[in-house]
C-alpha cells in the first residue's frame, strides 16, 4: 500500500466517522515507519506499533497532558504550531525532533486530513529515523521520475533527514550546485518546496 492509499483509507474512514482504532491500527502498520494521527490539538486518534514505541519509551515523542509532544519545550511548541498549521489551514509541514537517547533525530512529516465537506479535521504525522531508509531509495527514485544518478542521490539523502550543506560537503560540490540539482528534481516531481519533495520520495519507500 503507497502513502497516498493509506492517507485516501484514513481521509475515508474521518469523514464517515468510523474511525475505528483497530481498523486504523491495521491500515497503519502496513508500512515501514511510524505513524500517528492527531487532531489540532495534538491529540493522538491513532498510532501504528512502531510511533507508539517512540512515544512510550519517551524516544524523542511523549504524551503530556494527553497531548503529542517532544522531549524540549521549544520542540513541542513547534510541533504543535506544525499539526495546527496542517489540521487548520490545510498546510504540510517537515521538523525533526532530537532524541536524548540517540543522535538521530527523528524526521516528522505532518500532512492535513480532510474531510468530505472540505475542511481539515486532523493531521496525518509520518515518523522516521534519520537515515533509516531502504538502501535501494535512491535506485527506486531515479526510475520513478527519471532522475539523473546524481539527483536521485541528493534527494534520498534528503529525505533521510541530511542537510543541504552536508551533503554538498559530502559529495564535494558547491551549495549552489546541490541547489540547482535539487531543483531540477522538485520540477520533474511536480513540487515547489522541499518538505512537499521529502513526503513524495519518501513513498517510494514505504514496505519493507
Amino acid at each position: 500500500m503507497g502513502l497516498a492509499k493509506m492517507i485516501e483509507v484514513v481521509d475515508s474512514a474521518v469523514e464517515r466517522g468510523v474511525f475505528e482504532g483497530h481498523i486504523a491500527n491495521a491500515v497503519l502498520n502496513l508500512v515501514n515507519f511510524g505513524v500517528i494521527v492527531v487532531d489540532g490539538q495534538g491529540c493522538t486518534y491513532a498510532a501504528n506499533d512502531l510511533a507508539w514505541g517512540y512515544v512510550a519509551r519517551g524516544d524523542g515523542l511523549a504524551e503530556k497532558s494527553g497531548l503529542l509532544a517532544a522531549e524540549s519545550e521549544s520542540e513541542t511548541e513547534a510541533l504543535r504550531s506544525r499539526i495546527a498549521g496542517a489540521v487548520h489551514q490545510g498546510r504540510s509541514g517537515a521538523m525533526q525532533i532530537h532524541r536524548s537517547r540517540t543522535a538521530k533525530p527523528l524526521v516528522l512529516l505532518i500532512e492535513p486530513l480532510s474531510a468530505g465537506d472540505g475542511a481539515f479535521r486532523c493531521a496525518l504525522i509520518t515518523v522516521r529515523e534519520v537515515g533509516r531508509t531502504s538502501p535501494r531509495l535512491a535506485e527506486r527514485a531515479r526510475m520513478m521520475f527519471s532522475f539523473s544518478p546524481a539527483e536521485a542521490e541528493i534527494v534520498s539523502r534528503v529525505a533521510q533527514g541530511r542537510e543541504p550543506a552536508e551533503i554538498a560537503a559530502e559529495r564535494h560540490v558547491s551549495i549552489n550546485t546541490l541547489r540547482v540539482q535539487m531543483a531540477s528534481a522538485m520540477i520533474k516531481v511536480g513540487v515547489h518546496r522541499q518538505a512537499e519533495l521529502v513526503s513524495v520520495i519518501s513513498s517510494a519507500d514505504i514496505l519493507e
